[in-house]
């Protein structure tokens, strides 16, 4: 083969894989990796809650947004007032088995704390109040505490 036909053909590889990395470099990524549902801390609560959650025939919804257990009743400041929870959710929502909430629970720890943590639960503990869902809040993780959670079903 004369040796003009070898670099031609080695020019065009060349061209061919460079072209290659292009299109492949301009190719959309999506940044995501999986990640699990509950903390750890989070998940040790949601074991001994599972427990005494089946003993009264509870389901147990984690990580629940709050846009899908509260309805916006006003119109005319709909957006106002959905934005506002549109971005929270609730540690686990507890449901009976036709999955119609009981109550909803938040598992609090030391960054509740903070005033701006305290603003945003003041305002859950207001907004579920109004819906008529009773809000329960619990930090230790207790199995006593938890069986007084199903005290009121």
């Amino acid at each position: 083969m004369p040796q003009s036909s070898v670099l031609l053909l080695l020019a065009a590889a060349v061209i061919a894989i460079l072209a290659g990395l292009f299109f492949w470099s301009r190719r959309e990524r999506y940044p995501y990796a999986p990640k699990h549902i509950l903390t750890r801390r989070e998940y040790k609560f949601y074991m001994l809650l599972r427990k005494v959650a089946a003993e009264h025939h509870c389901l147990i919804c984690p990580k629940v947004g709050v846009k899908d257990l509260l309805q916006v009743t006003d119109r005319r400041q709909y957006m106002k007032y959905f934005h506002r929870i549109a971005q929270k959710h609730i540690d686990f929502v507890i449901c009976d088995e036709k999955l119609n909430v009981l109550f909803a629970l938040e598992l609090d720890d030391s960054s509740h704390n903070t005033p701006d943590a305290k603003r945003r639960d003041r305002f859950k503990n207001k907004a579920f109040a109004a819906a008529g869902i009773p809000l329960k809040r619990i930090e230790e993780i207790d199995e006593g505490q938890i069986r007084a959670l199903f005290r009121d079903i």
